[in-house]
């Protein structure tokens, strides 16, 4: 999954919609409703909460965001029903969301913060006797009071908690220590059993390297799948605690990611990366035998399995689809069979959990009845996106399909951005730019934030420039523009935003690049610049069968100009990786330079000065311009590249 960090949002073709078995409506047994909790991507703020109603034969994708006009937060993990409410664990943003099942309005966001303020990063959840208890990557497990919807207590359990559960009284929690392997402590090999009642560790069972998905099983046992020291490797196992003694009871041999247990079956979801495939077993916990090597059995397809979900109320096995982890999933509907009952498309990206409810909510989204062209809070118009040379040129993380022309392009950057769950946008290497429009004017209020530029900046926490904050930043320069003239379009003045590097003295003002088409579509893109420099767009293995200089275009040359930061990415080697990049981030006014979820991310007009340099005063915009403003290879990398997810009015409503 590190890799998603660097390639972004390719392969985001449209997946064609697969229609239910016989053409009607979907129906399950003693089954309602269904929620899908899709994670999102790391440090995109967009993860997703969607209802499935069998009654109206509806899917609300955008359940919790339409009902609570924000989203759920970044890369949400784990959900449960239990006492009327749903209770959805958000790990980067370190949040419980608590939501009324009636409504499906939150109650109540529960900060997962340790006493310094830094994050817990929550993982799991489980319940007992009208209590939560949440594992967090920090080591800790919380106790909340269901009830006051307070944390009452914590505890300590191993390195870098990964899942939770509850059998005899006693919890168990899988010790991974999977965030400590990447700082050279190497992964941990341990379940904590913790007594409820005085809430302390009791016991730790060592069961094997990086133990993940803990799951309670028949006879008093707990199952718990190890992923080995290094998962790529699949050097996995399902591992049996007795939990009449706390001890190992046996170790399968069994090559397991993630299960699912209903009675005395167990269902084995396997992930081979070598192969790039997965398989589904059918294992009998009684016996310890594998009763079918794939569950699926006739002819069914899953690509990704990403969850895999067991309904209560009629023992349907749900698989959820994640495809390449970029596109919006599915889940898929089998009976013990393993025979495809029904298929629900586009559920959200990387749908992980689902959750059965046997009651009928009140909640009544209005997003099935909406206006596509009500007004939004967010930029939905692209007036102009001229990406540079780069990794993802003529894919769909450059808007671009075969035959595309500039105008196809325009239009389907244009399409994405109106749905920001679905991709970035990247701008490419330097200079590359997009012009989005407001279908509102976006007011200027002294003193405070005006919009937000989301783009995929994260940050790195084995960056070692003392008091810098680094990651995958990529900073963009930003402009904006007011609609004067009224004529909706971007050609009235244009003023930057002055970030933190606009006056110093490593900031080249007006630069200038030239990209030059290469004699062979495989060819490294070569460029030249007027301070008398001149390098490539280097390929790397990533991208190997795509042309790195846009195919739409149909110049040989393409020129930007623009001014140019100052290289922000560091080589800072580590045991583990040679070649490790670092961006570090400038202190305010740029996109896709700070993660999502700072204050960062966030930008004032009054921060506006015209071309000699001086203030401006707008009292509100209606245009956006962004391009990439730092010329830096990085290595087995690539370029530099600032990526957009969307550009949000931070008023709107308000006023």
């Amino acid at each position: 999954m590190l890799l998603l960090l660097f390639i972004a949002c390719d392969d985001m073709e449209d997946k064609p919609s697969i229609p239910n078995i016989d053409g009607s409506n979907i129906s399950e047994t003693g089954t309602a409703e269904l929620y899908i909790l899709s994670e999102g991507l790391f440090n995109l703020n967009n993860s997703s909460l969607a209802r499935y109603s069998f009654k109206k034969g509806k899917l609300t994708k955008n359940y919790f965001k339409d009902l609570n006009k924000r989203g759920l937060g970044d890369t949400a993990n784990d959900m449960a029903l239990y006492g009327g409410k749903l209770y959805i664990v958000v790990n980067v943003s370190s949040t419980i969301e608590v939501i009324d099942f009636q409504t499906g309005v939150s109650i109540k966001q529960i900060p997962m913060l340790a006493e310094n303020g830094s994050s817990r990063q929550p993982r799991h959840i489980t319940f007992h006797k009208d209590k939560a208890y949440v594992c967090s990557y920090d080591g800790t497990v919380a106790r909340i009071d269901t009830t006051s919807l307070e944390i009452d207590a914590l505890t300590r359990a191993g390195r870098n908690p990964e899942n939770i559960c509850i059998q005899n009284d006693k919890l168990y929690v899988s010790n991974s220590g999977g965030l400590d392997y990447s700082a050279g402590l190497g992964v941990d090999n341990t379940v904590s059993v913790i007594d409820i009642t005085s809430f302390t560790e009791i016991k730790k069972v060592t069961v094997g390297p990086n133990p993940g998905c803990i799951v309670p099983g028949p006879d008093e046992t707990v199952y718990v799948a190890t992923h080995g020291n290094n998962i790529a490797d699949g050097d996995f196992h399902f591992v049996k605690i007795d939990c009449r003694t706390d001890e190992v009871a046996h170790i399968y041999d069994e090559k397991v990611m993630n299960f699912a247990i209903s009675g005395n079956i167990a269902y084995l979801y396997n992930y081979n990366y070598n192969t790039e495939s997965s398989s589904i077993k059918v294992f009998n916990l009684k016996t310890g035998q594998t009763i079918r090597d794939n569950f699926i059995t006739d002819g069914t397809r899953i690509n990704t399995p990403y969850g895999i979900n067991i309904n209560p109320y009629s023992d349907n096995i749900y698989i959820t689809e994640a495809y390449s982890y970029t596109i919006t999933g599915d889940i898929l509907c089998f009976n013990l069979n393993g025979q495809l009952q029904f298929r629900i498309n586009r559920v959200g990206l990387n749908p992980n959990t689902v959750v059965f409810s046997n009651k009928v909510s009140s909640g009544d989204s209005s997003e099935e009845n909406s206006d596509p062209n009500a007004p939004s809070a967010f930029a939905n118009r692209v007036l102009e996106y001229r990406p540079a040379p780069c990794q993802f040129m003529n894919t769909s993380t450059t808007a671009y399909k075969e035959n595309y022309t500039s105008e196809d392009v325009r239009k389907y950057a244009e399409e994405l951005l109106k749905d920001p769950d679905l991709c970035l946008l990247s701008l490419g290497a330097y200079g590359g730019y997009i012009t989005v429009g407001f279908d509102h004017t976006v007011p200027n209020v002294p003193g405070e934030y005006d919009f937000k530029i989301y783009g995929n900046a994260y940050y790195d926490t084995f960056g070692t420039l003392t008091g810098k904050l680094g990651g995958s930043s990529e900073p963009g320069i930003v402009l904006v523009s007011k609609d004067v003239n009224g004529n909706q379009l971007p050609d009235d003045e244009w003023y930057e935003l002055a970030g933190s590097e606009y006056t110093s003295s490593a900031t080249i003002k007006n630069y200038t690049i030239t990209y030059h088409r290469p004699t062979s579509i495989l060819d490294k893109v070569k460029w030249t610049d007027n301070q008398g420099n001149e390098g490539y767009v280097n390929r790397n293995d990533f991208y190997t069968t795509n042309s790195y200089y846009p195919l739409w275009i149909e110049e040989n040359e393409m020129t930007f100009h623009g001014s140019r930061l100052k290289n922000n990415a560091v080589n800072e080697p580590r045991e583990d990786m040679p070649e490790h990049w670092v961006g570090y981030c400038y202190p305010y006014g740029y996109a896709d330079n700070h993660p999502n979820n700072t204050e960062k991310s966030k930008f004032q007009i009054d921060w506006a000065v015209d071309k000699n340099g001086h203030p401006v005063q707008l009292d509100g915009i209606d245009f956006v311009r962004i391009y990439t403003a730092v010329n830096q290879n990085t290595g087995w990398m690539g370029e530099i590249s600032t990526e957009i997810q969307a550009i949000e009015d931070l008023h709107f409503g308000k006023q």
